[in-house]
């Protein structure tokens, strides 16, 4: 047996499901409602309900919300509170709801699968935490810290990576120049050499006379 608070288009879908899984509706109300008033002057019987829909956009008093529904749920175990919600205009007042173990929460932002969302809380485990874990806050506060550290992890690699190419381009250059001195260095030897045989080949000439006359009779050509 179920009892539900909403309107427009989330009362036609409430009805369509518990008409497809032939659910009792015992009490309905369109109207919007102070939910502490409602529930202390209302002649709903919530000893004999299964599931009380509550659609969030019909409650003027949301800051009270929370502490009835609390209440609500000591009072009537048995009973599952399903609440639907905008979580973009709600966040904290679900995340409060979340706190006190209720996790039957349908997202209304998430129009397309409304429906489906509805059909889980109204089936026989209904939602289970993990499914609606985006709204506790310790989690969506280790999710961010989660996230800090890989972006700090992912800077100080890029850093890391930076520096390391930094330096090796630094190394190439070092041993460009190193390859560049080393290259002169060696024709500087090979000039140093080359001048050395030609200065010793000069003198040998200079003081033999059988070389220096063959050399100048290679010169005029003899």
């Amino acid at each position: 047996m179920l009892n539900y608070i909403a309107k427009n288009e989330t009362k036609n879908i409430i009805q369509k499901i518990c008409v497809e899984k032939n659910i009792l509706v015992l009490y309905e109300t369109h109207n919007d409602i102070n939910i502490e008033e409602y529930i202390k002057r209302t002649n709903v019987n919530f000893n004999v309900l299964r599931y009380f829909i509550i659609d969030l956009e019909c409650i003027i008093d949301l800051n009270n919300f929370p502490k009835i529904i609390s209440q609500l749920k000591i009072m009537y175990p048995k009973i599952r509170i399903i609440v639907m919600a905008s979580y973009n205009n709600n966040y904290l007042l679900l995340e409060q709801l979340y706190q006190l173990k209720i996790y039957n929460i349908v997202d209304t932002d998430l129009v397309q699968n409304i429906e489906k969302q509805m059909l889980d809380a109204l089936s026989e485990k209904g939602i289970q935490k993990k499914q609606v874990r985006r709204f506790d806050i310790q989690e969506q506060e280790k999710k961010i810290k989660k996230n800090k550290q890989k972006e700090k992890l992912k800077y100080t690699i890029t850093n890391i990576k930076k520096k390391i190419k930094k330096e090796n381009m630094h190394e190439k250059s070092n041993v460009y120049f190193l390859f560049l001195e080393t290259v002169t260095r060696i024709v500087k030897l090979l000039s140093y050499i080359l001048f050395f045989i030609l200065t010793s080949i000069g003198i040998t000439v200079l003081f033999n006379e059988n070389l220096r006359n063959m050399m100048l009779q290679i010169i005029e050509g003899r």
